[in-house]
């Protein structure tokens, strides 16, 4: 594996047509994890098009590792996307809320769950090769450093535990290590590292992005308006729990950017529920309109030219 782990390509320049200093400040993108709720950056980055603002960098963690680089390195990045056929991966798939229960009833009654944390890596070790299949495909292959812009993705050292920043080699591989969730996905070996999802160790590394991008820092959190459902049972008690956990650390995280971006969404969405992408990219281009002002304000031009956003 030719991923590399290490330290961003620090002051790489993004091509002129990309950003002018003269329109408005230089910035850099973190799209931070939220599973499925994740497809918020895809309209997170369409609103900022809109806009006339695009990134000098981008640093994904988790999802928003697969819509960053989707975005640096596939010119119809958000048809892709978009199109994405999940519903092909075993395991994963566009259900109703019953159909889903009733098969998650059926897996854990089998006993299946339990054989594949014992035995496996997690419930969706089969689906390794169809997500990396559909990472190649959005990816179209290539490798970060052939991105229009420079990119990092963050993953979680779950020997060292420390965190691991994927700047160059291949672009498929480095997102899915940034998005393995630990006991659902096989974490990726290389280096002498065994790499998992972002999250965990670092769910928004404003410092890459600063480092990479050379401005300020925007920071996009798909996870900061989801309702959180009052556990029920000891299951749901230990997630929420974790839950609680990675949320303090995250204020925390966010707090060090200069704005952050708050996607609100109507309803809990699960991690895997792919059955409402749309929802969330609605979410995400609604989060860029209310925060307007907010943006203007951040990237007003570092000379004594007004912005333009």
């Amino acid at each position: 594996m030719a991923t590399s782990i290490g330290a961003p390509r620090v002051g790489a320049s993004p091509r002129p047509e990309h950003v002018s200093a003269s329109e408005h400040r230089r910035f850099a993108l973190v799209l931070a994890g939220g599973g499925a709720r994740g497809l918020a950056h895809a309209g997170v980055l369409r609103a900022l098009e809109h806009e006339g603002l695009v990134p000098a960098a981008i640093v994904g963690v988790s999802m928003g590792a697969i819509v960053g680089a989707t975005y640096v390195l596939n010119p119809n990045w958000y048809r892709a996307l978009l199109a994405a056929d999940v519903a092909s991966i075993p395991g994963i798939a566009r259900e109703t809320g019953e159909q889903r229960a009733t098969r998650l009833r059926a897996i854990l009654a089998s006993g299946r769950a339990l054989r594949h944390l014992l035995l496996r890596w997690g419930a969706l070790t089969p689906a390794r090769p169809a997500i990396e299949a559909l990472l190649e495909a959005l990816t179209l292959g290539k490798r970060i450093e052939d991105a229009r812009i420079p990119f990092a993705a963050v993953a979680t050292d779950l020997a060292s535990g420390r965190r691991a920043v994927l700047a160059s080699g291949p672009a498929a591989e480095a997102v899915y290590a940034s998005s393995a969730l630990a006991g659902v996905l096989p974490p990726v070996a290389l280096d002498g590292a065994l790499l998992a999802d972002g999250c965990y160790a670092d769910v928004a590394p404003i410092d890459v992005a600063r480092a990479l991008g050379g401005g300020a820092v925007i920071a996009v959190n798909p996870s900061a308006g989801v309702p959180s459902p009052t556990p029920r049972n000891g299951l749901q008690a230990v997630l929420r729990a974790m839950d609680i956990s990675v949320q303090h650390h995250a204020l925390v995280r966010f707090d060090q950017a200069d704005l952050e971006l708050r996607i609100r969404l109507p309803f809990p969405i699960g991690a895997i529920d792919f059955s409402h992408q749309r929802l969330c990219v609605a979410a995400g281009v609604r989060a860029v309109r209310a925060q307007r002002a907010e943006i203007a304000a951040v990237l007003g031009s570092p000379a004594s030219e007004p912005a333009t956003v």
